[in-house]
């Protein structure tokens, strides 16, 4: 087990893209939120009043439905890794440590095949009872590697050795 130089505690080992999770979680909800309230604010500008939602139709509903899309699969994107047997959720400002036989399931979503991994737990943890990452490289990787599989083996390992000891 690989442990920290500086503290002795074993180290994480990090499943998730350190750079794709922060984009995936706070820059681009960011730009789009700003997106859409530049807009509004152009309208309020142009115009001297905010858009009238009855006329704006089929692009009103698009637009809702892509913003709340993005809230719920931002709010839901964590850090994910792995040590001594238990899962590592994080947003960043808090840790949970959760045993892997808490995980129920470890799965790729339909809708972003391959490059989003789903981790359902058996009972609501901190962050809810269903997390998504994105593992590193995950656009590339995509073509010839399963990471849900990866984790799930990982977890598998992990379990395997406690019952030997």
């Amino acid at each position: 087990m690989e442990q920290n130089s500086q503290t002795g505690e074993p180290r994480v080992r990090w499943l998730c893209g350190a750079i794709v999770t922060p984009l995936n979680m706070f820059v681009f909800p960011a730009l789009w939120y700003s997106a859409l309230l530049a807009v509004l604010i152009y309208s309020w500008v142009l115009s001297g009043r905010l858009p009238d939602v009855r006329k704006l139709g089929f692009v009103g509903v698009f637009v809702l439905a892509i913003t709340a899309f993005i809230t719920i699969v931002s709010a839901r994107t964590k850090r994910i890794g792995v040590v001594d047997g238990q899962l590592v959720v994080s947003n960043y400002w808090r840790t949970v440590y959760v045993p892997f036989r808490q995980v129920e399931a470890v799965e790729l979503v339909w809708w972003y095949w391959r490059r989003l991994v789903r981790v359902r737990f058996r009972s609501s943890t901190a962050f809810g009872e269903v997390v998504y990452y994105l593992p590193p490289w995950a656009a590339i990787t995509c073509f010839f590697a399963d990471p849900a599989e990866n984790l799930r083996d990982l977890m598998l390992k992990s379990l395997a050795s406690r019952q030997t000891r």
